[in-house]
């Protein structure tokens, strides 16, 4: 069985949500029996939890907005220009538009990807 990146991103954000709201009734139902009981210092930690876990809420719905928002992709060509001429750059053993090390059968550069003519 292949590992799935997306199936484990949306069970970890099912898990969040599920943690998040079993926290809020929680604490609203902590915070409903204090207030029954006259206990109002006790309902300070409920209401901490509401807080942080409405923040962790939020946090996750920004989140999943992100994601649904097409990326745009970086251009390729948008690079500086190279120093030294390529056929030079290139028997030398470097990319001539990032200046990495590389081997002079490559096709491609390992780092920027550009072509090697």
């Amino acid at each position: 069985m292949a590992w799935d990146r997306d199936k484990e991103r949306k069970a970890g954000k099912v898990m969040t949500l599920g943690g998040c709201i079993f926290a809020l009734v929680f604490a609203l139902i902590w915070c409903g029996v204090v207030v029954s009981m006259g206990a109002w210092l006790m309902l300070i930690p409920g209401l901490f939890i509401v807080g942080i876990t409405g923040y962790r809420l939020v946090l996750c719905i920004q989140w999943s907005k992100e994601q649904k928002a097409p990326q745009k992709e970086a251009d390729p060509w948008d690079r500086p220009a190279p120093s030294a001429p390529q056929t030079q750059q290139h028997a030398n053993g470097f990319c001539p538009y990032c200046g990495s090390p590389i081997s002079e059968d490559f096709t491609y550069c390992p780092k920027c990807g550009r072509r090697m003519e």
